[in-house]
């Protein structure tokens, strides 16, 4: 059995004036650079010219959820049966 470590892209959504939290699985990368490219192009997304976060409009099943949203990526190790 070959175990490998993938890097996953993840967005943490926090509602500004509320309580709810929304965590998106973005991505998955066998290299950490793919991992770190897209996580810069995400928060490029979520991020105003002056460096703070911008307000970003979540879709839910009870209406829109005004939030700032942040990126980040984790490793973890997959097992395989090759």
């Amino acid at each position: 059995m070959k175990n490998k470590k993938i890097w996953a892209v993840i967005t943490v959504a926090r509602q500004i004036e509320g309580e709810y939290i929304f965590i998106k699985t973005e991505k998955a990368f066998e290299q950490a650079s793919k991992a770190q490219a897209l996580m810069d192009k995400l928060k490029k997304q979520y991020t105003a010219p002056d460096g703070k976060q911008k307000p970003v409009e979540i879709e839910t099943e009870q209406g829109g959820a005004l939030c700032r949203c942040t990126v980040g990526a984790f490793n973890l190790e997959v097992e395989s049966d090759e």
